[in-house]
């Protein structure tokens, strides 16, 4: 069977209602227009105009579809029948290239009828099939000439004909809806405006809040860690301070978290994947921006990174992390805000710096002295990237006394130890004794392990600069924070003045402050014939025996055993009664009690230590 659009009688069209079915028509607009008051949800609205005008034409089901602004397509929004369709209606669209009923209803902007769904070539047939749609209605939504909205009526799946008058009352009341919506609509983007408007008002409170909070912070001098941990408090999200080489120099951790959670994107091992430094190299040097998330490059969070960078240089980047709530535009002011004033600062604090002689050198002597004001100190180690509540140690490099070699100059020490450390530069000054070099201990080590592999990164430097062993160098125990940096270079000068008086050694000599322990402070107070005469009295019969060599290691490996009969057994791979049968033989040798008496273990001890000094490890 074939259909063709038959045009409309006009009289049809302007046909009046019935008085009856217009004051139906009314009364289900008057229900539309009471809940315009209390609308808060368009879809609301839309639910209401389907239910009544079901009601006024007697059909089951309703669907509402509005027309899109940037297509000219309908979008489906809401459904009425005995069960909830619209998450179904919502995925569908009207008005396409093969809806010619719908186009007959933009076109004639009067109500459409299809008899017989199924068979009307006008509808698209899988959308009749699948709704099991047996005859439609379609009544269009006029404002002001134009269809704004499409009504689809019917009885699912039975036929139904429509008559003039159904068509007229649903004209009358899709066109009075229309009016509805049109008003809803004004309605909701004004309230949306109204919110808005509220917000960048919150927004600029907020941000004018954190600007003062963020000023008084440098004028009142606060360091980078507080600074980080202000934008922590006022984004409650976690942030980071990185300097221009990477280095993280300060954290912020939101208050009220329980674990410390620290932004990683700038971190070595992730800023080095290809994608995450694609990603970062469009990072603008003046604009701040969004990163992330790359789970697959172990970036499973969005980050902000705002550049601390002026006209002059760029000095590092700002990052905050999302977290528990998304990133916001009050965290990119709080941002782009915090880093410019980190930049002002930073800047300041650079072109104060850059007069002296040499920066790095100029803070390792501050901090040996100890004269300087120590949170001036502490504002120009951050400056540098130095964290002074890190494991440092002081290595203090002289000349082996006698010789003729010059002592190397800052800049080749600083080279050697970097090339040796990584990237880890040290900070170099000249002093009295020679050469103070401050080196961080070795990450993710114990004190002990961090100085053995400290001693063996200096012994390597050494060795490059000088292949005949013409330097002594003395490591200090670990400082924590600035004030411990005094004592600590008095304790290394002690290691050299011991160096120097005792070491016999051919090679580039590296002994620590915990390898003399309590000692040094004897020896660096005694001549070197003082101590060989010392060494006598306590181990002379002992160093004549023709087992001296035997029972010298034997004595350091039960020492360095804390004095455990079975781990030095099981250092030198001897049984206990071996140990026990030399020890007894020192004591038959020295007439001291090694074993148990503490005076003469001291003595031993700092015999053994003398013997180390002048001959090198027995």
């Amino acid at each position: 069977m074939r259909h063709e659009t038959v045009p409309r009688d006009p009289e049809a069209l302007t046909a009046p209602v019935p008085a009856a079915s217009y004051t139906q028509v009314i009364a289900a607009f008057g229900d539309v227009t009471e809940a315009l008051g209390d609308l808060r949800d368009l879809d609301e609205l839309l639910r209401l105009i389907a239910r009544r005008i079901c009601d006024l034409v007697g059909v089951q089901r309703c669907s509402i579809y509005l027309r899109e602004e940037r297509n000219q397509l309908f979008r489906g929004r809401v459904g009425h029948w005995h069960r909830n369709i619209d998450e179904q209606i919502k995925r569908l669209t009207a008005g396409g290239v093969a809806d010619a009923f719908t186009r007959e209803i933009v076109q004639t902007k009067a109500p459409v009828a299809l008899q017989d769904a199924r068979s009307d070539p006008r509808p698209v047939r899988s959308a009749m099939l699948a709704w099991k749609v047996r005859s439609m209605l379609g009544v269009p939504m006029v404002l002001q000439g134009d269809v704004i909205g499409i009504a689809y009526l019917d009885d699912h799946e039975h036929p139904r004909t429509y008559s003039r008058e159904d068509e007229a009352i649903a004209s009358a009341f899709a066109d009075l809806a229309a009016i509805a919506i049109s008003q809803a609509r004004l309605t909701s983007d004004l309230r949306e405006r109204l919110a808005t408007t509220a917000k960048q008002i919150s927004l600029m409170r907020r941000a004018a809040v954190a600007d003062d909070h963020l000023t008084e912070l440098v004028l009142e001098r606060r360091n980078l860690r507080e600074i980080a941990a202000a934008i922590s408090q006022l984004t409650a999200k976690p942030c980071a301070i990185h300097d221009g080489d990477g280095r993280r120099v300060a954290v912020g951790t939101p208050p009220g978290t329980t674990e410390k959670v620290v932004p990683r994107i700038l971190e070595r091992d992730t800023r080095n994947h290809p994608d995450v430094r694609s990603a970062l190299e469009g990072v603008r040097d003046s604009r701040p921006a969004v990163v992330g998330p790359m789970p697959y490059a172990g970036v499973h969070h969005r980050y902000l990174i705002a550049p601390v960078a002026t006209t002059e240089d760029h000095w590092g980047d700002l990052v905050i992390q999302e977290h528990q709530s998304r990133l916001s535009n009050f965290d990119l002011l709080v941002a782009r805000r915090a880093a410019m004033i980190i930049a002002w600062e930073m800047s300041a604090e650079r072109r104060a710096v850059a007069a002296e002689w040499n920066v790095r050198g100029a803070l390792a002597a501050e901090l040996i002295r100890g004269n300087r004001d120590p949170i001036a100190v502490e504002r120009r180690a951050e400056h540098l990237g130095v964290r002074l509540d890190a494991p440092h140690v002081i290595c203090v490099v002289a000349a082996r006394p006698g010789t003729d070699a010059p002592l190397p100059d800052a800049r080749a020490l600083t080279d050697a130890f970097q090339e040796v450390a990584g990237d880890d530069e040290p900070l170099v000054t000249g002093v009295t004794e020679g050469i103070a070099v401050i080196l961080p201990l070795p990450a993710d080590t114990d004190d002990r392990a961090g100085i053995e592999q400290t001693q063996e990164r200096a012994r390597r430097a050494l060795d490059a600069l000088s292949p005949d062993g013409q330097l002594l160098a003395g490591i200090s125990t670990p400082c924590r924070s600035g004030d411990g940096y005094p004592r600590a270079f008095d304790q290394v000068c002690q290691v050299v003045r011991c160096l120097e008086t005792y070491d016999g050694s051919a090679d580039n000599a590296v002994l620590s402050a915990t390898e003399l322990g309590a000692g040094r402070l004897f020896l660096a107070t005694s001549s070197a014939a003082e101590a060989a005469q010392f060494v006598g009295e306590t181990l002379g019969p002992m160093l004549e025996d023709r087992s001296a060599d035997e029972l010298l290691r034997t004595l350091q490996a039960f020492f360095q055993a804390d004095r455990s009969v079975r781990r030095a057994s099981q250092a030198l791979d001897v049984h206990e009664n071996t140990i026990r049968y030399r020890l007894a033989r020192v004591e038959d040798l020295t007439g001291l009690a090694v074993s148990n008496d503490s005076d003469d273990q001291f003595s031993v001890q700092l015999a053994l230590l003398i013997l180390r000094l002048q001959g090198g490890k027995r």
